[in-house]
Formats: structure tokens, C-alpha cells, sequence
């Protein structure tokens, strides 16, 4: 025995309340769930995979005029890069720069001032922090000694 769905079905369905209430519910579930679950794992973000591997470890690479240019926004940049040649602590980097600045020399540099620039250092790739001192990179040599001497 086939069965076969006639037009005259799918309209009557359409007329039957229990049936508009069930697909009314079974709709909202669907949003429902979805809403919850984008909630709980965020929005689908960042690069898509086209063609080839895409790597997630490596920076991307920065100009050398950007570099300059985020090296130069303050002399203190500069000096960091200078001072970390031979990896230092965090307290020898602002004991450093006190003796650098003298307006720093008996507290040293401010920590959350020195935060900053070794964070945003840190992000161009001009110092890397090893667990326990900040050194400075071959990068960050490098464009010191050609710019600054």
C-alpha cells in the first residue's frame, strides 16, 4: 500500500491547531537552542580556511617603518630595548630607567608605566619574556643599533 500525500493533506494540516502549535514550539526550541549555544561558545570568529594551512602561531610580520615608528613614540621604548640586551627582571628594568631618567632615580619607573611599554614592546617582538627576565630580541637590537647608535 502507497501512500501518497495530496495537496488537500497539507492544507488540512495547515488547518489543524495542534499541528500549527506544535511547529509554533518546535520553532522557538530551535532558536531557543541556538541562542543558547552561540551564548555559550561565542560567535564563530576568525580566519576561515580557504585553500592551504593556515597558521595560528606566527605573528604577522610588522614593516620596518612600523617598527620604527612604535620604537620612536618614546625615548623610554628605546632604552628598554637597550637595557634588556642582557636579560633583565622587571625590577632591574625600572631600577635601570630611574638611573636613565633622574626623576625616577630613588623610587625608579612607575611598574604600571613600565608595564605598558613592556607589553607593547613585547607585541611588536622587540623584547621577549622568558619566564622570569625580559630580553631583548634580535629585532629589537637590530633596529636600535641601526637608528639610534
Amino acid at each position: 500500500m502507497v501512500m501518497t500525500l495530496q495537496f488537500e493533506d497539507i492544507v488540512g494540516l495547515l488547518g489543524n491547531p495542534t499541528f500549527l502549535w506544535s511547529l509554533l514550539a518546535a520553532t522557538w526550541g530551535v532558536i531557543s537552542y541556538r541562542i543558547i549555544r552561540r551564548r555559550r561558545h561565542g560567535p564563530k570568529t576568525g580566519p576561515t580556511q580557504a585553500s592551504g594551512a593556515v597558521s595560528f602561531m606566527t605573528k604577522p610580520r610588522l614593516s620596518e617603518e612600523e617598527i620604527f615608528r612604535i620604537l620612536t613614540t618614546t625615548e623610554v621604548n628605546i632604552q628598554i630595548v637597550r637595557i634588556c640586551e642582557t636579560p633583565k627582571s622587571a625590577k632591574e628594568v625600572a631600577k635601570a630607567l630611574g638611573d636613565v631618567y633622574p626623576g625616577h632615580k630613588e623610587k625608579g619607573f612607575p611598574a604600571e608605566k613600565l608595564g605598558e611599554h613592556l607589553a607593547n614592546l613585547e607585541r611588536l617582538g622587540a623584547v621577549k619574556f622568558n619566564g622570569e627576565k625580559w630580553a631583548a630580541s634580535d629585532v629589537g637590537v637590530k633596529m636600535v643599533r641601526k637608528y639610534f647608535g
